[in-house]
């Protein structure tokens, strides 16, 4: 069989024009190297040197075989090279996912940029989903990880490290009374049409928003139910009611509608980026690394579990 080591003893003998010089340059014992080229000789069923008092000159099969042998030997440090930088997370890919609300927050931006910069050879694939479907697609290992909220922190699948908080405002309409004499009390909206998320699609997430209006005394008069966050905003936009949704949408509110902080919204949640554990991919591993060390300064926490 053919190995690498013939191709290197081949080259070098084709490069000096002589065995003597080839197994010099090669610190290998001249008889040592001719049996080498006889046996890829043999192997090949071709004389690839014609031998002369002076030295060696390549016969025409010589020739063909010497761009032949160059072609694999670059390949091979070529693969080498690539599997070296791969397994140091500095090539490959990562997919990521991330909750359509949290897709143009700075911080998100901001890590995916530096990570760019810092490790331009790995390609990131961003694609918007919900956090229940990130995490089924992070488990059966068609994302890498993702950008989400309302994961069980029980669960051992999953690691994440906590990269904001978010908190809650009222979304109103910008002409509308209730924007400009915004209500003390969250209660006073009893009467007031809302417009409310789908349980279905994020269960923790309705749980949390209907917690923090038992709290504040309000149990909304729903008629009017979106999907996702874009789609809420854009019914409030069209004056259909008012909503209470994430601070995180300050960054694609449609121009209609105004977001206001109120003093009985006082519950946060975190974001975090979440990824399978165990999971040895060394670009993920890489950009895991990144977020611990710091790489975004808009990151408030950094909370590994």
């Amino acid at each position: 069989m053919i190995e690498i080591r013939h191709l290197r003893y081949f080259l070098a003998v084709a490069e000096a024009g002589s065995v003597a010089e080839a197994a010099r340059r090669l610190h290998i014992a001249q008889p040592a190297l001719s049996r080498q080229i006889k046996e890829l000789e043999e192997m090949l069923g071709a004389t690839l040197f014609a031998r002369g008092v002076k030295g060696v000159k390549l016969t025409t099969a010589g020739e063909q075989f010497r761009l032949d042998a160059q072609a694999l030997v670059d390949d091979l440090a070529s693969a080498r090279e690539r599997v070296g930088h791969i397994a140091r997370g500095q090539q490959g890919a990562l997919r990521l996912g991330v909750a359509p609300n949290y897709s143009w927050h700075p911080a998100i931006l901001h890590s995916l940029q530096t990570f760019r910069q810092a490790v331009p050879g790995v390609t990131v694939m961003l694609e918007p989903l919900l956090a229940a479907q990130q995490l089924e697609r992070i488990a059966s290992g068609n994302l890498d990880g993702g950008y989400l909220t309302w994961r069980n922190p029980e669960s051992s699948a999953y690691s994440a490290i906590r990269l904001f908080n978010c908190r809650l405002k009222l979304a109103l309409h910008r002409q509308s009374a209730l924007a400009k004499s915004p209500p003390r009390r969250l209660a006073d909206l009893q009467e007031e049409p809302c417009i409310w998320f789908r349980r279905e699609i994020a269960p923790a997430y309705n749980d949390f928003l209907t917690h923090q209006c038992q709290v504040a005394g309000l149990s909304p008069r729903t008629l009017q139910i979106g999907s996702d966050v874009s789609t809420i905003l854009g019914l409030v936009a069209a004056g259909m009611g008012y909503s209470i949704v994430s601070d995180a949408s300050i960054y694609h509110c449609p121009a209609d509608v105004v977001l206001l902080d109120h003093p009985d919204l006082t519950m946060t949640y975190p974001v975090e980026f979440v990824w399978r554990t165990g999971d040895d991919n060394p670009a993920l591993i890489r950009f895991v690394a990144g977020l611990r060390d710091g790489l975004s300064d808009s990151f408030v926490g950094d909370t590994a579990t």
